[in-house]
């Protein structure tokens, strides 16, 4: 699979689902929020990506957040982030 190819698309999906997210209160939902929604950008709805698109653009985020001097996940914010959006992909 060719991963450039893939980016224009998945950010068009992206811009396109920002929205509420699922089950906000969770500790996955609260982990989301936080760190994915409030630094650059609004959270987007996690079933706008298939999970194996959303492990991509997370280490492309946390590569981001390291270029901006930005804490670094946590493993268990990490943990939690990862199994939210592996339960609300599409």
């Amino acid at each position: 699979m060719q991963v450039r190819g893939l980016l224009p698309a998945a950010c068009a999906a992206l811009l396109a689902a920002c929205t509420r997210i699922p089950e906000p209160d969770s500790p996955g939902g609260q982990v989301y929020a936080r760190r994915c929604g409030t630094t650059c950008h609004g959270p987007y709805r996690p079933e706008s990506l298939k999970f194996e698109m959303w492990k991509f653009l997370v280490e492309r985020m946390e590569a981001e957040m390291a270029r901006r001097g930005l804490p670094p996940l946590e493993e268990e914010e990490r943990r939690l982030l990862m199994d939210y959006l592996r339960k609300h992909s599409g």
